[in-house]
């Protein structure tokens, strides 16, 4: 599967989702830092790939119609060490298939796991 990591996401998960198969392009590798939100989203439409951000701005279905993309994981974690959060979102892409999420917007938390 293609997947955009945003760069408000730790660096780290490019390489772990890497391993499990994906291919994945994180924003800092890409562009400049602070890309506006709809270079970002141009880049998801490209592929089309899955987006994964902190980035609340992405759960506004109005401007980012999750449905042009494969999908938008929002995490919505805090403070989280940068392991917490690899695991969280491996966790989610081991546990679900393309099909329950693919042109959704699904929102990721230590807690629970909604898929709108």
């Amino acid at each position: 599967m293609k997947i955009l990591v945003d760069e408000n996401v730790s660096r780290s998960l490019s390489p772990r989702l890497k391993a499990l198969g994906h291919e994945v392009e994180h924003i800092s590798e890409i562009a400049s830092k602070g890309i506006p939100d709809e270079k970002v989203w141009k880049l998801a439409q490209d592929g089309p790939r899955l987006l994964i951000t902190r980035d609340f701005h992405f759960t506004n279905q109005y401007r980012f119609n999750s449905t042009m993309v494969l999908g938008i994981v929002y995490l919505r974690i805090g403070n989280l060490k940068i392991e917490d959060e690899i695991a969280l979102v491996e966790h989610f892409l081991r546990n679900h298939t393309l099909e329950e999420y693919k042109g959704r917007l699904v929102t990721l938390s230590p807690e629970q796991t909604k898929i709108r």
